[in-house]
């Protein structure tokens, strides 16, 4: 660790010379711990993380449109009839099935969105053709079932929770790289 003079301050350069190319240390050991109550690190990935919040941004969106439009459990009707091959009926069965595909839907849209984040190198870029590749295949389905998130949104609700799935999915990615960023790489540290 060496001093750094800034004009009448001084600072601790924490990773001076000596920690360079090194790994990061743990908190605290995984064989012996030391604190009260262990804590350790925990890398996850970047789809799990982005998907999370994409998810939760997305079903935020629809029930507020849900809300808007006068029954939440439509739109997730809507997206549980096309499996279950039945018309749009507002039950719970139909309800808690589009609310389960919504969510794997999300992750996803998130693993797409990951993987050409990281061949593009853009976030923006990925977070957005997932978005549009989301739009146009709910519109498809729509259009070929009669069912579905889009036969009951208007095109402006479709184009709102298509940014703000991007939106969520630039936000939980730059969150995930940052999270995988400060992981540590060493074998012996985990």
């Amino acid at each position: 660790m060496r001093r750094m003079s800034y004009g009448r301050h001084r600072a601790l350069k924490l990773c001076g010379d000596a920690t360079v190319g090194k790994a990061q240390s743990t908190l605290e050991s995984v064989t012996a711990p030391r604190l009260l109550w262990g804590v350790q690190e925990r890398s996850y990935s970047p789809t799990i993380v982005a998907g999370c919040l994409a998810a939760a941004a997305t079903t935020g969106a629809l029930l507020a449109m849900g809300r808007r439009i006068g029954s939440v459990r439509v739109l997730f009707a809507a997206i549980g009839s096309v499996p279950l091959h039945t018309p749009i009926a507002i039950t719970i069965g139909a309800a808690v099935t589009g609310l389960v595909l919504h969510l794997v839907g999300a992750f996803v849209w998130s693993a797409l969105a990951v993987r050409l984040a990281r061949g593009f190198r853009r976030r923006f870029l990925a977070a957005g053709l997932a978005a549009t590749t989301q739009f146009t295949v709910s519109w498809i389905v729509a259009w070929w079932t009669g069912r579905g998130l889009s036969s009951v949104l208007a095109l402006g609700d479709r184009l709102v929770y298509a940014v703000v799935l991007a939106c969520a999915l630039v936000v939980g990615m730059r969150f995930a790289f940052l999270m995988s960023r400060n992981a540590p790489t060493d074998a012996r540290s985990l």
